[in-house]
């Protein structure tokens, strides 16, 4: 399926640096898990993104504590020291609950949709991370010194772009945190009033305005990429269910009996243990259609299907391998299981009306049943052996394989 990017007419930057914030950080409630309506491909889009930060956001946890000892090491001489020192400790506060989370969400190791769990904790603990540099930073501000003013203003842009770069599997999360690290600097600069600081609030501006349009068009092109890969798995998913499923019983087409009951086959062999074939077909099927019409024919195969499933254990194998004729296999530790199921079989299918056109009509099936160790073509031929047996017997009947049964005809 092609995939073509396609930017919102409101992309361009010709927005103002607020409005392109206010519009964005719009999506807070999204961050928050607040829209229950979303798709569940969104889910899955919106799943994969927090797994994606959660496991690129262990490195900016030591870069900003590496940046937090470089500019306090800058500051040591120009500031208060219990000024830098309360701003470190707040910075490592934060850092480590972020380190914790960190820790317990890799302990946890949740999955699927669990995964959203972690949204708000995540966020939570980002803000505060992004507060105590965008905010602190205008506590550790040395009043007359304008380069050290500048200093800081370049780590708190290095900081944003690291956000960009980390975050930018979920754009509202890097808005969120461009907007706690720039705009408290971007403001106080504005306050100030001289050239300068004009002159400074002015480059914070312009490099949120080319980030933000810069975020937009990464966060558009990873959503889209993320969304073509679950779109791309539902496909296959899919082809493979309809290359393997039968369409009318719903039942495991011939090609996935034989690809699952060799394995099946195998594994019993391997450990020693008997493995059950049942086969059965309805008995005078070609009379149904020529006398009901085909669409009758096919109501009857959906109800064996229905039936199958409802009555058989999902660790049995079951099937439809042929126009009327149907299979199961099952690890059974002694005949009298796989004959007692199928005897079971032959009673419900007799006795459940199917309904076609507002009318009822009652089919039967004859079954065969054979037990043994070998492999999957001898079992089953053996099967189809007692199966024409039990035709020959009369239909509606149960007939075991000669090694290991007699014919039963019980009504259940």
């Amino acid at each position: 399926m092609p995939v073509s990017l396609q930017l919102p007419d409101t992309y361009f930057p010709r927005r103002g640096l607020l409005f392109i914030w206010g519009k964005d950080l719009l999506d807070w409630k999204k961050i928050l898990g607040e829209q229950k309506t979303d798709s569940r491909l969104d889910v899955l889009v919106r799943t994969e993104k927090l797994q994606i930060l959660f496991d690129q956001s262990y490195p900016a946890i030591f870069v900003s504590l590496v940046s937090c000892a470089l500019l306090a090491l800058i500051l040591w001489p120009v500031q208060q020291k219990e000024v830098l020192m309360t701003w470190v400790l707040i910075l490592v506060t934060s850092a480590i609950l972020r380190f914790v989370l960190f820790l317990l969400y890799n302990r946890i190791q949740p999955r699927g949709k669990d995964i959203l769990n972690w949204e708000r904790p995540y966020l939570i603990t980002l803000l505060l991370s992004s507060m105590s540099w965008g905010i602190g930073s205008l506590f550790i501000m040395p009043v007359d010194s304008q380069l050290h003013q500048l200093l800081i203003f370049f780590f708190l842009m290095g900081m944003s772009g690291s956000a960009i770069s980390v975050y930018s599997a979920n754009r509202p999360i890097t808005l969120v945190s461009i907007a706690c690290l720039l705009l408290p600097i971007t403001l106080w600069f504005i306050v100030q009033g001289n050239m300068l600081a004009i002159g400074v609030a002015a480059a914070a501006a312009i490099f949120s305005i080319m980030a933000i349009s810069t975020g937009e068009i990464l966060s558009l092109t990873l959503n889209q990429s993320f969304k073509l890969a679950h779109e791309l798995k539902s496909a296959k998913d899919n082809a493979e269910k309809i290359a393997n499923i039968d369409e009318l019983s719903g039942l495991n087409n011939r090609r996935a009996f034989y690809d699952r009951g060799k394995t099946f086959a195998e594994y019993c062999q391997r450990n020693k243990e008997e493995l059950s074939a049942i086969i059965f077909d309805i008995d005078h099927f070609k009379k149904i259609n020529d006398k009901l019409g085909h669409a009758a024919g096919d109501a009857a195969i959906v109800q064996i299907g229905h039936l199958l499933k409802q009555t058989t254990r999902k660790s049995d194998l079951c099937a439809r391998i042929g126009g009327e004729e149907f299979v199961i296999l099952l690890k059974a530790s002694v005949v009298d299981e796989a004959k007692l199921l199928a005897d079971k079989l032959r009673h419900i299918i007799s006795k459940t009306p199917i309904t076609y056109d507002n009318e009822d009509f009652l089919i039967s099936a004859s079954f065969g049943v054979a037990v043994g160790t070998s492999d999957i073509d001898t079992l089953l031929k053996r099967a189809d052996t007692a199966m024409y047996k039990a035709k020959e017997a009369g239909r509606n009947t149960v007939t075991c394989d000669v090694d290991t049964a007699i014919t039963i005809n019980s009504e259940y």
